[in-house]
Formats: C-alpha cells, structure tokens, sequence
C-alpha cells in the first residue's frame, strides 16, 4: 500500500519515490515527462497511481514536487 509519492527534478528528467505502509520505498522515473516539465505537470502524470491507490486501497496518497 502506498503511503506517499515524492518526484525530483533532475537534469535527466523527473524521479519518483514512493513509500509504503510497511516502510519500503520503490524508485523509478517518469519515462514520459520531460525534465523541463513544470512540477504540476509531473504531479498529473502519477493521477494514475493516486486513483488506483484510492479506488484499491480506498485510501488517499499524497504526492510532493521537489525541484
């Protein structure tokens, strides 16, 4: 169960973390936006993960934009 979702900018393009309920944290990278992408922008493109952790779990996650 995810608890939070954090994404980076990065010269390479925008990062996420995400941490579970039991502590764990699964990284990766958000193939499909560009690293000039606007942080709310980047925030969107993980909706996907924001509805299915809700519609699932029926639980809210929460996602920060760090750039």
């Amino acid at each position: 169960m995810p608890r939070s979702i954090v994404l980076l900018a990065t010269p390479e393009g925008w990062r996420h973390s995400v941490l579970t309920e039991k502590g764990e944290m699964l990284c990766g990278r958000l193939a499909e936006v560009a690293a000039n992408t606007d942080p709310t922008e980047a925030q969107t493109a993980v909706t996907a993960v924001v509805g299915l952790a809700r519609d699932w779990h029926e639980a809210c996650v929460d996602v920060d934009a760090e750039d």
